[in-house]
């Protein structure tokens, strides 16, 4: 704690606060924020339907792309216990705000904006073929890369302590389990993962995730900024994240880390950063 009352109360105190066997902040992390985001994106298409008697292809991105995100975090829910949020953030205010409303009320902005929008002028907001074509490539190999990625890593800790779990939840992408991987093995013992997405970048889910919520914007066109303020909101806690994250490991690891930034020096995106 830092005693500071204002700060301790907005991060937290507690780590992971329970009832019996039920993680309350991964029950509100995983159950609660992201299938109602996802029913926002189907009511949307819902509504369109009911209006226009079809879905617009921008809706259509929008429905995938929650159902996409929405189902990753359902169907490897054994790999959450790893992720940033349950290990290192406290429960305090802005964990259980962002869960409760941050994700479900702000990350569908696109969906209702579009609809609201063709409420408003009578216009469906709509994209050449090419243009909608390059945005579910894009928007898909970005979900490809965050997907896999997560599990990489995470498959490769439960591998390591032996908690593996083989579970069929749909769907099992190929190359999200890497087979006798390359790591740096640290004075504490932890290993740093070097294969896979993690051999290219450091942080290869957080790009994902950044291109993905980029992609939720511009599906929606120029009209409005809050489509995009989900990939705003993203690029200011995730490079945040990151540095804390970078900070964290060189205190920890030291020499270590040093050789582990040199078999892998760029964060976020190849060549550039």
């Amino acid at each position: 704690m830092s005693g500071n009352l204002i700060y301790d109360f907005f991060m937290g105190s507690i780590l992971n606060p329970r009832i019996g066997h039920l993680n309350l902040k991964m029950w509100a992390m995983s159950r609660v924020p992201w299938p109602v985001l996802f029913y926002t994106s189907v009511s949307c298409a819902i509504k369109q339907y009911e209006l226009s008697g079809s879905v617009s292809a921008p809706i259509a991105f929008m429905v995938l792309a929650h159902w996409l995100y929405c189902n990753a975090l359902q169907k490897g829910e054994e790999c959450i216990p790893a992720s940033w949020d349950i290990f290192y953030e406290k429960d305090g205010f802005m964990l259980i705000f962002w869960n409760m409303a941050g994700v479900p009320f702000t990350y569908g902005y696109a969906p209702i904006y579009l609809l609201k929008s063709q409420m408003a002028t009578g216009i469906v907001i709509q994209h050449s073929l090419p243009v909608t074509i390059g945005l579910f490539i894009i928007f898909l190999f970005a979900y490809y890369i965050f997907d896999t990625g997560n599990s990489q890593k995470n498959r490769f800790r439960m591998e390591q302590n032996g908690s593996l779990m083989t579970r069929n939840a749909f769907p099992q992408l190929p190359w999200g389990h890497i087979k006798n991987p390359s790591y740096i093995k640290t004075e504490h013992g932890n290993l740093l993962l070097t294969s896979g997405w993690w051999g290219v970048v450091r942080k290869p889910h957080y790009t994902a995730d950044l291109i993905q919520s980029l992609s939720w914007g511009l599906v929606t066109g120029f009209g409005s900024y809050l489509p995009y303020f989900y990939f705003t909101f993203f690029v200011i806690v995730l490079t945040h994240r990151a540095s804390r994250d970078m900070e964290r490991c060189a205190k920890k690891y030291g020499k270590d880390w040093e050789r582990y930034c040199e078999r892998v020096p760029y964060i976020l995106v190849p060549y550039v950063f």
